[in-house]
């Protein structure tokens, strides 16, 4: 992103843009125990339903008891199914489950799973990838995600630069299902790799219920304490017509990191603000119209990056950099029971903030920083149809509609005299359509079949100036359409087998560079979507009386016209369709339950994602064939072991760890992640309505590096928590 100086003639001055570019973008060897067990995925987490009083109306999250304790219905496909009878990647944690581990964002929960990769960095833009399917592990890269980020099937991620990647508290989650593969025919753009899609706890109409949770922490390295206060409660306000459920949460991360720049102390704390409400009406016994309202900010006191060269949990910038990160959600969602078919429709209307502040003063002299406040509004429809009951052939059909305006203007300073004014406007505008229909041929095998057309207009505009955005620096549309299929045939002989195998693909828009051409170098316009196709088998089986459980999936995945950002002979950056990739390896998991009173759960991920062919840069560097994705480590394995004992209070001990084998960023063979191991461990017991758990995580207290970034010329690293010991109470009616 070119800022238009007159004075941009060195590399110091290319390196200067490019981190503003950055800052615009982005600010605004395996355990024998996780080989022997293979860690918590989706059987894991088939353990219990959630009884909702709605009206049945299909695609929404209800329970059945047709199902199992070892169950649980899922939305995967945009309707009701058992987990264990989806044909594709799913993994389902549940309220209870995440209330079990003491999870609280991202960071608690998805690298515990099969194929994901977290690698934590800047909380509110950390990147989440699947099955190695990105091109960046800091941040997002510029374009959309490749991960798609969803609030009861209600998309927030950005059609351009990720404004921000909303890591939202789990409190009274119902449950969180996280989608591996891609997700290009129900789910739309910025699915490649997958999708993670927050489900909340319906209103209840028939009576009330209240919850509760507080804890309080204590980091190493941090002279500050950690604490949780949320509550939620559910009222019925006219019995089985009317009833309401709001939440609140406040939660405040103790910082850890020293700023001996600025002289601050546990300067890059972590604290939430959220509320949540829920309204259910009942027209009649098949229709019912519900609103849900979320405002949830997270604002983070200074930069996650620490200087490994000045010593341990230690950075130094001239500023503090904090960041501050709002998610503002309104959605009305008709559910009706036609007879033939279920009706959705759900209206809503998203706003995302975000203000943010860096040190300039490493590129622009002593006194320079720059802060932007960017914004995102996006208005989004969707409609479905879906066939009654369980037929021979069932089918479903929507329509999905969106326009998306993002502004992201990024002033600098030196002391108070602007120095620059950049901006970015985006404007996206998207249109489709969508189906899936599914034949029984007999009660054992069925063939899924299914489709998504999607028409998507982008147009982008720059402008520099000093204290306003003033001469326009580039601009330029984008048009995207085509169709994304999917198919998969599955034999399902008994509740206890299913095998099945699936063909589908995921789209990503493209967009515009925002960097103008230069006579030297006839930078491209715009770039244009890129695509995957992915190719997998899994099997899902229970036996022992289903006291085991084990799922494993083997998968392809070729990554075509790979949106890639490249390098000017200037320095300055741009992206363009300028290779190809794949991704293959396996994903295993198994629970055992012995008895009552044991349960251990594991997972087990091999990956290779790299790319497929040569790619020489603009600025000289050769990317050879076979170089890793960033980010994409090729071993995780995570473990779980919990054990309750007999007696009064059900007092129990539960034992975790994590392996994260090494990886790299951003293509750079020096810049170095991974390879580390994290054990925890929780003990507690129940007392009445009162649920009491001590804990404590990173015991060895490793400082794993979980991705790498620069500061200027030296190396800056994002590192996991170090060890924090705490107590947590949690009180249900």
């Amino acid at each position: 992103m070119g800022i238009g100086s007159s004075q941009c003639r060195s590399k110091c001055a290319a390196n200067r843009a490019e981190r503003r570019t950055s800052r615009l973008a982005h600010l605004t060897g395996a355990s024998a125990l996780g080989l022997l067990a293979m860690v918590i995925a989706s059987p894991a987490y088939a353990q219990e339903t959630s009884p909702s009083s709605q009206p049945a109306a299909k695609g929404e999250a209800n329970a059945s008891d047709n199902y199992g304790p070892d169950d649980i219905i899922v939305t995967a496909s945009k309707r009701d199914e058992s987990l264990r009878s989806v044909s594709g990647s799913v993994s389902a944690l549940t309220g209870a489950n995440l209330d079990a581990i003491g999870a609280q964002g991202f960071k608690d929960y998805l690298q515990t799973l099969p194929g994901v990769q977290f690698q934590a960095s800047v909380p509110g833009v950390s990147n989440v990838t699947m099955r190695g399917i990105g091109t960046a592990s800091t941040y997002p890269d510029q374009g959309q995600a490749t991960t798609g980020i969803y609030i009861n099937d209600i998309p927030v991620t950005d059609p351009g630069f990720s404004l921000s990647v909303p890591d939202l508290d789990v409190f009274d989650v119902q449950r969180v299902e996280v989608l591996r593969g891609p997700q290009g025919t129900l789910y739309g753009a910025a699915t490649l790799g997958g999708a993670v899609n927050y489900i909340y706890n319906p209103v209840s109409l028939t009576g009330f219920d209240a919850k509760a949770q507080a804890s309080l922490s204590q980091s190493a390295y941090s002279s500050d304490l950690g604490y949780t206060a949320k509550l939620a409660l559910n009222i019925p306000l006219i019995n089985d017509v009317l009833g309401v459920r709001v939440a609140a949460i406040r939660r405040s991360d103790a910082g850890f990191t020293d700023n001996i720049g600025t002289g601050t102390k546990d300067s890059n704390y972590h604290r939430v603000w959220a509320f949540r409400g829920n309204v259910l009406l009942k027209l009649s016994d098949k229709f019912n119209l519900s609103y849900f309202g979320l405002y949830d900010q997270a604002r983070n006191g200074d930069g996650f990056a620490i200087f490994p060269q000045l010593g341990d949990y230690v950075r130094d910038t001239a500023v503090n950099e904090p960041t501050t990160f709002s998610t503002q959600l309104h959605n009305v969602k008709l559910n009706g029971d036609l007879g033939f078919a279920t009706l959705v429709v759900s209206l809503a209307d998203l706003r995302k903030q975000q203000f943010s502040q860096y040190d300039a003063s490493i590129f622009d002299g002593p006194g320079a920083y720059g802060h932007g406040t960017a914004k995102n509004h996006s208005q989004i429809a969707e409609i479905r149809l879906a066939s009654a009951g369980s037929n021979k052939f069932d089918w479903l059909i929507g329509a999905y509609y969106d326009k998306t305006n993002e502004y992201y203007p990024s002033p600098e300073f030196v002391g108070s005299t602007p120095l620059t004014f950049f901006s970015v406007n985006y404007r996206s505008h998207e249109k489709s359509v969508f189906g899936e229909a599914t034949y029984h041929f007999t009660d054992q095998f069925k063939l899924t079949l299914g489709g998504r057309y999607y028409n998507i207009d982008l147009a982008t505009k720059t402008a520099v100036g000093v204290s306003t955005p003033g001469q326009p620096l580039a601009a330029g549309k984008q048009k995207g359409n085509g169709f994304s299929p999917k198919a998969s045939l599955t034999y399902e002989p008994s509740k206890d087998f299913m095998i099945y195998a699936l063909y589908s693909r995921g789209f990503r828009m493209g967009g515009v560079n925002l960097n103008p051409s230069i006579p030297s170098f006839p930078t491209p316009a715009t770039y244009g979507s890129d695509s995957v196709k992915n190719y997998e088998i899994g099997t899902r089986i229970a036996f022992a009386d289903r006291k085991v459980f084990l799922d494993t999936t083997a998968f392809y995945v070729d990554w075509s016209n790979v949106q890639l950002r490249l390098a000017r002979p200037d320095n300055r950056s741009y992206v363009a369709n300028a290779g190809s990739a794949r991704s293959y390896g396996v994903e295993s998991s198994l629970t055992l339950r012995p008895s009552r009173n044991f349960e251990l759960q594991g997972n087990v991920t091999y990956l290779t994602a790299e790319l497929a062919k040569t790619l020489v840069q603009g600025n000289g560097t050769v990317l050879e064939k076979g170089r890793d994705l960033p980010g994409a480590a090729h071993w995780t394995t995570s473990v779980n072991a919990k054990y309750t004992f007999n007696g009064p209070n059900a007092p129990y001990i539960m034992l975790a760890h994590q392996y994260i084998s090494g990886s790299t960023n951003n293509f750079d063979p020096t810049s170095k992640a991974g390879n580390y191991s994290l054990f925890s461990a929780r003990a507690g017991a129940r007392f009445d309505t009162f649920d009491v758990q001590f804990f404590v995580t990173n015991i060895a207290n490793k400082r794993g590096v979980t991705t790498v970034d620069y500061y200027g010329a030296d190396q800056v690293w994002y590192v996991t928590a170090p060890r924090t010991i705490g107590l947590s109470i949690d009180w249900k009616m």
